[in-house]
């Protein structure tokens, strides 16, 4: 069986002065993005969005093919 990697996707949760939460997804992640690039990116969107940075999530896709690849 064969893993290929297929894309990532990137949610930011914030949290305003009014402690509600927001949530900012992003696609297009690179597939080594590092903890540090993403806590960097995280910052990021806090001084964009004037918010408190809480959690950011990273959900990859793989495609499991049940032959290896010629």
């Amino acid at each position: 069986m064969t893993k290929t990697w297929l894309k990532a996707t990137l949610t930011v949760l914030t949290t305003t002065d009014l402690d509600e939460q927001r949530k900012h997804t992003f696609n297009g992640i690179a597939q080594d993005a590092t903890d540090e690039q993403l806590a960097a990116f995280g910052k990021v969107i806090e001084v964009l969005t004037g918010d408190q940075f809480t959690t950011a999530n990273l959900a990859s896709a793989y495609r499991y093919d049940p032959q290896p690849a010629a």
